[in-house]
């Protein structure tokens, strides 16, 4: 019996995806800000992973997913250091970045991960970069430096180097991957679930050991856990590997890239964040270069 084709999708269901996606992860932002002004940063982060994974788990056995619990046991190493280097440190040094700094900024610093990654790919996988995509990371740069000028005189550089340094861990996470499917396929469905899990676990051992003040469990708290647990990350995700599975990987990406567009947008309407002119310069920069990325992606 053969398995049923995987039909592409209408244009109207890919924007409505994009779309969907690109607000679901863009408003996330917004609701992470809001989480850690009645919590600390670690004892959230592990909150949101630990439950964010069960619940993903459980909706990919839902929907008839093998979780290939096996497969992942007999990879632990490429499973614990994905969930250390994209969940643990990416996202435990971007909320502690959130609950310092802007959300819109740490949104589009966040997203710097596209750039490690091309560096770490020349760098470490010997891959070869077109001189695009090196024209792209050099504007991003520019992006960089305008924001870490602003954040001099504004004494917010702090928050700015976190949300560097996330972006920079979640590069070398998508490295590791890359370097460990030369050694076979990996499910990638099955890692994003374990490596969560795992990257749970880490930052639930950080929470216990790091010296925090107590959760203050607030309804603005209990809801922006929530959406972390659940839209943000089920619901998230499975649209991401439909769009994976149906579209172009370049096509696919417009989710991610719109997603720093949106947290900045939606964080200036609901938090009343205002970049100040060479801070939003630099903003502009890097989501510029994260689009001229995008069009080169797509053109390959």
């Amino acid at each position: 019996m053969t398995p049923n084709p995987i039909l592409p999708l209408k244009p109207w269901q890919a924007v409505a995806l994009v779309a969907t996606l690109s607000l679901v992860w863009g408003y996330n932002w917004v609701m992470m800000k809001v989480a850690v002004s009645d919590a600390p940063p670690f004892a959230f982060a592990a909150l949101r992973f630990l439950g964010g994974a069960i619940v993903l788990m459980a909706t990919f056995r839902l929907m008839g997913r093998d979780l290939r619990a096996r497969e992942m046991l007999r990879r632990w190493k490429t499973v614990v250091l994905v969930g250390l280097f994209q969940t643990a440190l990416c996202f435990g040094l971007v909320t502690w970045a959130l609950s310092t700094g802007t959300a819109g900024r740490a949104a589009v610093l966040n997203y710097t991960m596209v750039f490690w990654v091309l560096v770490f790919s020349a760098a470490l996988l010997h891959e070869k970069v077109p001189g695009v995509q090196w024209a792209a990371a050099a504007l991003a740069l520019i992006g960089i430096g305008c924001i870490v000028f602003a954040g001099g005189e504004s004494g917010d550089l702090f928050s700015i180097g976190l949300a560097l340094a996330a972006g920079l861990a979640w590069g070398m996470g998508v490295i590791v991957t890359k370097r460990a499917m030369k050694f076979g396929v990996i499910d990638t469905m099955a890692l994003t679930a374990w490596q969560m899990l795992a990257g749970a676990v880490l930052l639930c051992l950080v929470a216990l050991i790091v010296p925090e003040p107590p959760i203050n469990w607030t309804p603005a708290f209990i809801t922006a856990l929530l959406y972390n647990i659940g839209p943000a990350t089920p619901l998230a995700y499975v649209i991401w590997f439909t769009l994976l599975q149906r579209l172009t990987a370049g096509l696919a990406s417009l989710g991610i890239m719109l997603t720093p567009l949106v947290g900045i947008l939606l964080s200036a309407a609901q938090l009343g964040e205002r970049p100040g002119l060479v801070e939003g310069v630099g903003m502009g920069l890097i989501l510029l270069a994260i689009a001229g990325l995008g069009w080169a992606g797509r053109r390959r």
